[in-house]
């Protein structure tokens, strides 16, 4: 298990989301999580909002490694409502049936954006990415997204409800962290 997942910015940036996002996710939605790694932000959803808030909430990544451990983070909901799952699958081959609100916090670690293209038009989306363009470890950067006008242009968003920078500093260096919700 990678830690890092863990981290200061990784967890700031959840709790942004879950802090912005909740004003605007309607009762009873169906959640997909694309490159939900260990999906803690399931966890962390899930136990900021009541039982009856979320229907279902599907944790989508690459990783086969990383959706076992996500089974092991999720765990508390796997048998009672709302039910979250673990899949592994590749973010740009899915189709968005019956999904109330798509989340990617990594785009900026994916090939492409056939996820994109793929999500309904009318769909509540919330995505965050950074202003990192290291492709080199740790960051492994495939799909940059230099400024907050970058990002915005790269997925357009017919009404945004939402757009904003967090700054992650630290002592001798940081970045910026972006996020827009709104409707596809």
């Amino acid at each position: 298990m990678n830690f890092d997942a863990f981290s200061h910015g990784q967890i700031q940036s959840k709790i942004w989301l879950c802090e912005e996002l909740e004003t605007h996710t309607p009762i009873h939605a169906n959640i997909r999580i694309l490159g939900s790694w260990y999906n803690i932000l399931a966890f962390m959803l899930l136990t900021r909002r009541p039982e009856y808030y979320y229907n279902s909430i599907e944790g989508i990544d690459i990783d086969p490694d990383a959706i076992k451990t996500s089974y092991s983070i999720t765990d508390a909901w796997r048998f009672d409502p709302p039910i979250v799952t673990n899949t592994v699958a590749d973010a740009n081959t899915l189709t968005y049936n019956n999904i109330d609100l798509v989340i990617n916090c990594s785009p900026e670690h994916m090939i492409g954006d056939q996820w994109w293209q793929q999500i309904p038009w009318g769909t509540l989306v919330c995505i965050q990415t950074s202003n990192m363009i290291d492709t080199n470890a740790p960051w492994y950067i495939k799909t940059p997204h230099p400024s907050m006008e970058s990002f915005r242009e790269k997925y357009l968003l017919s009404r945004t409800l939402f757009a904003g920078t967090k700054r992650i500093q630290y002592a001798d260096w940081g970045y910026d962290r972006y996020m827009i919700i709104g409707f596809k």
